[in-house]
């Protein structure tokens, strides 16, 4: 017995260990997580992101954030060169790089000479979830406690935020810190931006980080769900940005209210196109998504 125990533990650990999924299987946001706290600098999102990473290590790769932490985007080159631009995807909430619609469309817009950069949505806690499903004015607007002075987005402890302001901020913060890491490393690579495309929640960040850019790029939302109040200021927030166009794939009964909104406020450049209930939410049909968009961003659909 002590032979047999002694043979077992002279064993490689690689022999140990179970066989590793084939890469090209579809992974899971709820995918078994190995511990981040491995990786230096990574902050735990949920999104089983160092699972990700070792599943796809030739498209993965860590971005470094303004806090010092990384945070997991998987990149697809365009199969077929000359690229005609890059896009970023930010996923549906919960969502991670590679699962549901954001990976089967990154995948899908590579075949179509376009280079994808995918990113996951970490899930808002449930109280920070409430807050953003609140109608009505932004929490930052309430009274604050007597003595105590709302803290700004740059001065909140990331650790420890205590307000639902606090705790909005920084969740806000965090995801358009992701979205221009993956801005710079596109650049960095010598490509241009072509386009964001926001899936489900991802649609609510994906408005002010195109808002800001210096370059105008389009603006696609895939069955967008946005929070009451992103819903109520997005003429607001797209008045005088630097978006060329926006496309919205969508089977909400929101969909025409908000194209006639945003045509009063002189957004005139807004295509709506109309997909069947469910479908964004099925991966298959990301072939059929990555085709009308890929039509869309062509030059002469304009």
């Amino acid at each position: 017995m002590l032979a047999i125990l002694l043979a077992v533990n002279s064993l490689p650990a690689f022999a140990l260990e179970e066989e590793p999924s084939a890469q090209n299987e579809e992974p899971s946001a709820e995918e078994a997580k190995s511990p981040i706290g491995e990786v230096r600098g990574v902050v735990s999102s949920g999104l089983g992101e160092w699972g990700l990473s070792q599943r796809f290590p030739d498209s993965a790769l860590w971005l470094d954030m303004e806090d010092g932490s990384r945070t997991l985007a998987l990149f697809w080159p365009e199969t077929e060169a000359p690229a005609r631009g890059a896009l970023i995807i930010l996923a549906d909430e919960g969502e991670n790089a590679a699962s549901g619609l954001a990976g089967a469309l990154a995948r899908e817009l590579a075949t179509r000479k376009l280079a994808v950069l995918s990113l996951g949505l970490e899930a808002p806690p449930a109280s920070l979830e409430q807050v953003l499903e609140r109608p009505g004015s932004a929490p930052g607007t309430e009274a604050t406690e007597p003595g105590r002075k709302a803290a700004s987005p740059a001065t909140i402890d990331v650790m420890a935020p205590e307000t639902p302001v606090e705790m909005e901020a920084v969740y806000r913060s965090r995801i358009r810190n992701e979205l221009s890491a993956a801005e710079t490393l596109l650049e960095q690579r010598g490509y241009q931006l072509a386009g964001v495309v926001g899936i489900g929640r991802g649609s609510n960040h994906v408005v002010p980080f195109v808002a800001g850019l210096k370059t105008p790029a389009a603006l696609i939302w895939v069955e967008p769900a946005f929070y009451p109040r992103d819903s109520d200021r997005l003429a607001e927030a797209l008045e005088s940005a630097s978006v060329s166009r926006i496309l919205e794939l969508s089977s909400s009964e929101d969909r025409v209210r908000r194209k006639a909104r945003l045509q009063r406020a002189g957004m005139e450049a807004f295509s709506l196109q109309p997909v069947a209930p469910g479908s964004a939410s099925i991966p298959p049909d990301g072939k059929a998504l990555a085709s009308r968009i890929s039509a869309w961003l062509k030059p002469d659909a304009r």
